[in-house]
């Protein structure tokens, strides 16, 4: 199932494409103030009026646009029964008019062999077709057969090739799998001071991943706890669950005031703080035994009075971001 957030881009980018139409002639005119209507009811979530009026002009007018949304009903199941081969053979239909997206999506149904034969040379094809309409994250979908090796001869040099050019292009997307494949890709490609750089790029857009990598590479690779503290409790503080646990282990971890043998005040605190949040949103086993050891140790010492506080935050936190 297509994750939510890019359900919104896509409905988005239906949305502004029908404004875009609004210059046409009268009957384009007519269909996309029907269109226009259509998406209405389908950002409120009157899903079967929405799809009646995007299968008529999906079927009668054979229009493009309604054809893709046509597919994200049968991707999502919105209101209809949730079914991936009639999703795609909507996209097809669809990425025939230079739908981008819907060039994508139809790739990997060919690449899955979803609604026919895995077809791998005809899902490069439309992937690049997709990068060529200016979807660009497309290529490092043909970057992903590369490195696997699937349909083409394994090749992570022209792999990395492919994604690069959607990501120096500023895709974000891209920019973490760059990060991704010089931190945990193949072995032979592995740098991550290559990934420092572009997770960098994608930390200057806010990405919560990228924020968390940097406090990885910075922990594991450059040995600088104090980066990685930062770059994690930049992630954790807007809700990226992964970060909790190491947040807190580093302010645990810290060293202790040498004129007293005790965690200093703000350490103590912020040790507190990300141990509640982890303690509540941990799913791992070993995380989670690990944020219990180390939050009993941390009530054995820090004050009552501070508990009350705490606790608001953790609850402020928690309710704004989950």
């Amino acid at each position: 199932m297509m994750p939510i957030n890019k359900c919104k881009l896509i409905i988005l980018s239906i949305t502004l494409i029908i404004v875009l139409g609004a210059s046409a002639v009268h009957a384009q005119q007519n269909t996309d103030n029907v269109l226009a209507e259509a998406q209405q009811w389908l950002a409120e979530g009157e899903y079967h009026k929405a799809y009646n009026a995007f299968r008529f002009y999906a079927e009668k007018k054979q229009n493009h646009l309604a054809q893709f949304t046509l597919a994200l009903f049968y991707q999502q199941g919105w209101d209809v029964e949730q079914n991936e081969a009639v999703a795609c053979q909507w996209y097809e239909k669809a990425a025939k008019g230079d739908i981008p997206a819907a060039n994508h999506f139809f790739a990997q149904c060919l690449q899955d062999g979803i609604h026919q034969s895995t077809d791998y040379a005809a899902a490069i094809h439309w992937y690049q077709q997709a990068a060529n309409l200016g979807h660009t994250i497309s290529l490092c979908a043909i970057a992903d057969l590369y490195m696997q090796g699937s349909g083409v001869v394994k090749d992570p040099q022209k792999a990395l090739a492919y994604c690069q050019q959607a990501a120096s292009a500023g895709s974000l997307p891209a920019q973490l799998k760059m990060g991704r494949f010089y931190l945990s890709g193949e072995e032979s490609i592995r740098d991550p001071y290559l990934a420092a750089v572009w997770y960098g790029y994608a930390a200057e857009k806010n990405s919560l991943e990228a924020y968390y990598q940097l406090g990885v590479i910075n922990l594991n690779v450059l040995n600088d706890r104090s980066q990685a503290l930062y770059w994690f409790e930049m992630a954790a503080s807007q809700g990226y669950l992964p970060a909790y646990y190491q947040t807190a282990r580093l302010y645990f971890n810290a060293p202790l005031s040498e004129e007293t043998g005790m965690p200093a005040a703000e350490n103590l605190a912020k040790s507190y703080l990300w141990l509640s949040a982890a303690k509540q949103q941990s799913k791992q086993d070993d995380e989670r035994q690990g944020t219990l050891s180390m939050l009993e140790k941390v009530e054995q010492v820090i004050p009552e009075s501070w508990k009350d506080d705490l606790d608001e935050k953790v609850s402020q936190h928690l309710s704004e971001f989950h």
